[in-house]
């Protein structure tokens, strides 16, 4: 049975007339599903929980949304072997689909991908925890400057504005520049896999991402895949923000490695001590202000109908 976690109220007021062509196209097929709406914020990890709990021996999990609603899915799952999860995007980031080379525009084409699915794909997952908390991500999380920015985004004027535009991705980088010269910096210990600490100070932000792109397109790790075992980690640190600023070009270029004061490296896990205390996203969605933090990946752990 297709188990459809619909998020009427995203991507600015185009969700819902996206879940109408999707089903148009059900409704063509002759598919039998379920559909489900988010009460508000965060309910969509109780519905998630509910169709996993199901007594059904092919649960097939498809969230109509975006980002953040696939995040509060995947944190609802409780029994990832159970589900062959899918999503058709209505958001303005969009990564997790754009991650997987899914074409974002075509509806019709990612809705008929998932209902003639034959083949299961399995990808991983990150999870970053701390103080007894935890999270699983699909795409990135992070601290500094991108939780900064990924946490206020939805918030933002900025973001309303460049919707209307149909300029998604700038609201990122508009957001970015701004936060970065308002931000205070800190200082990072950090320990790859297990191994010695290593220090880095006038940090501004450190990313682990499952895929590419964070942000609406921004390629962070432009080497990451989700199907390696680790997460790739970059880090903004011992750099001026004036140059961190004049970086932004290599870095949405994908030329990170050209710029000094940022450092990158894949990794199955990651310990993170912070001086002051910093914010945390994961997948857009604030986790938490946090000393310390963990990282880890969660190898093929996620089913795709793809």
């Amino acid at each position: 049975m297709y188990y459809f976690i619909v998020n009427e109220y995203g991507g600015s007021g185009q969700a819902r007339r996206t879940w109408e062509r999707v089903q148009s196209v059900l409704d063509e097929q002759k598919i039998k599903y379920q559909k489900f709406v988010p009460e508000c914020k965060g309910y969509s990890v109780v519905l998630a929980e509910h169709i996993s709990e199901l007594e059904d021996d092919d649960i097939r999990l498809v969230v109509v949304g975006g980002d953040g609603t696939v995040n509060e899915v995947l944190n609802g799952i409780r029994s990832f072997e159970r589900i062959k999860f899918g999503v058709i995007p209505t958001g303005s980031g969009n990564d997790f689909c754009r991650g997987l080379k899914l074409p974002l525009k075509d509806v019709e084409k990612i809705t008929r991908m998932i209902l003639s699915s034959k083949q299961i794909k399995n990808i991983d997952l990150g999870i970053v925890s701390s103080g007894g908390r935890r999270r699983i991500f699909a795409i990135s999380s992070g601290f500094g400057l991108n939780a900064i920015v990924g946490t206020g985004i939805n918030t933002s004027k900025i973001k309303v504005f460049m919707n209307k535009l149909h300029l998604n991705s700038m609201s990122y980088a508009l957001l970015t520049i701004k936060t970065l010269f308002s931000m205070k910096t800190c200082d990072f210990k950090l320990s790859f896999d297990g191994e010695p600490l290593q220090e880095f100070d006038r940090a501004i932000f450190l990313a682990a991402m499952n895929f590419p792109c964070e942000g609406g397109g921004v390629p962070m790790a432009p080497n990451a895949t989700a199907n390696d075992g680790k997460l790739s980690f970059t880090l903004a640190a011992r750099i001026p923000k004036w140059k961190c600023f004049f970086a932004f070009p290599f870095l949405l270029a994908a030329k990170q490695h050209l710029i000094k004061g940022f450092f990158t490296r894949d990794a199955k896990t990651l310990d993170v001590f912070s001086s002051p205390a910093t914010i945390s996203h994961t997948d857009g969605e604030l986790f938490g202000n946090f000393e310390k933090i963990h990282y880890e990946c969660l190898p093929q752990k996620l089913k795709l109908l793809i």
